[in-house]
């Protein structure tokens, strides 16, 4: 979440949602009677003298004041319906119905009563200027990814095959590992720049390090400033990506990093002890009844599926009031899928959260 301003006289905030998670945290902290402000459009129809209405679509910055709200969570967009208080320049609109959908990457500004602490509490573990990005090139004598890695998740953006490493016939693909390579660099520049990448990674085998990485510096030769390293792997292709991750040789910094970290950490515990865990949502609202819950994992897909379930609610709640620590786990990682095949949420008792280091975390999001 990127935090622009905050007034506390006011009880206003102003942010644009980064990730699915972020517009979680927006939809749960915004309440009825709250004010909501965007750029959205809006049809303005004019009539005429001959009697003949024309219409047109604008943009209007409108504020309104909620009613209702709602979330879909096969487009993970949220919205909030109500009356509108502030339309700049088109005051004919004011008191009318409007619903504002909040997208990722959108600017949106909140005046809240109730959820304004959350907020602030939001606002001081957040930053102002956009994370840093990793791109990670992975490869090996099969396939090569391109994978863009943020505090918004892990994205596959471009995958390539290699003949050389595939034993029957009939197949078609790159003819070498390097040209599979050369495949994903192609708009490699356009990517660096539209993503705002500081760093890049090649991935592969360590006898193909050299080669790839030789591909790379070819690719960027003269043309764009990028820092970059290079990590061997068992494997490329995706493959590589995560078993670079789960051993820590991209860091922990962004935030896939440090949750496939914490659940591999977890699921080692796990194995070891599995009687200080709870697995799905039943075992977790146990835990919670009997005052031993102490952290929980939960996944970005199973907390969409449920986002308006009232036992999930109650779970969530007392992460938010600090009674808990929570962290929930950004789709598209080998970590989500794991917690999802654990029921897509994992209870920690407070004595093996406690041996862990995992505290209750301060009010704010997830």
């Amino acid at each position: 979440m990127r935090v622009l301003e905050v007034d506390e006289v006011g009880r206003r905030v102003k942010l644009i949602p980064e990730s699915s998670v972020d517009l979680v945290n927006v939809y749960r902290s915004v309440k009825a009677g709250d004010l909501v402000f965007a750029e959205t459009t809006r049809e303005i129809k004019k009539e005429r003298a001959t009697g003949e209405v024309d219409s047109r679509r604008v943009i209007v910055r409108i504020g309104i004041e909620v009613e209702r709200k709602s979330a879909d969570p096969a487009t993970k967009r949220v919205s909030f319906l109500g009356r509108i208080v502030s339309a700049e320049g088109y005051e004919d609109l004011l008191k009318k119905h409007h619903t504002i959908h909040v997208e990722r990457g959108r600017e949106v500004e909140i005046v809240s009563r109730e959820g304004f602490a959350r907020f602030a509490a939001i606002a001081r573990r957040s930053r102002a200027a956009p994370a840093k990005r990793i791109l990670v090139i992975s490869a090996d004598d099969e396939r090569a990814v391109l994978v863009l890695i943020s505090d918004e998740g892990t994205r596959l953006l471009k995958q390539a095959e290699s003949s050389s490493g595939v034993k029957f016939s009939g197949y078609s693909g790159a003819p070498s590992p390097t040209e599979a390579v050369r495949q994903l660099l192609e708009d490699v520049e356009e990517v660096l720049e539209r993503y705002g990448v500081s760093e890049l990674v090649v991935v592969a085998p360590s006898a193909l390090l050299d080669p790839i990485g030789n591909e790379v510096r070819r690719a960027l030769s003269g043309r764009i400033e990028v820092r970059r390293r290079t990590i061997p792997a068992s494997s490329g292709g995706l493959e590589g990506v995560t078993e670079v991750i789960r051993r820590g040789g991209l860091g922990k910094d962004l935030r896939p990093l440090g949750d496939a970290l914490l659940v591999e950490r977890v699921l080692e515990k796990v194995a070891r002890s599995p009687e200080g865990f709870g697995f799905g949502l039943r075992d977790v609202l146990n835990m919670l009844n009997e005052g031993k819950l102490g952290y929980v994992l939960i996944a970005e897909e199973f907390l969409w599926q449920r986002i308006d379930d009232e036992e999930l609610d109650r779970v969530l709640r007392a992460a938010e009031s600090g009674a808990i620590g929570v962290r929930v786990l950004l789709a598209g990682g080998e970590d989500h899928e794991r917690v999802m095949g654990l029921g897509g949420v994992l209870g920690i008792d407070k004595v093996t959260a406690a041996e862990m280091g995992l505290g209750r975390e301060e009010e704010g999001r997830y």
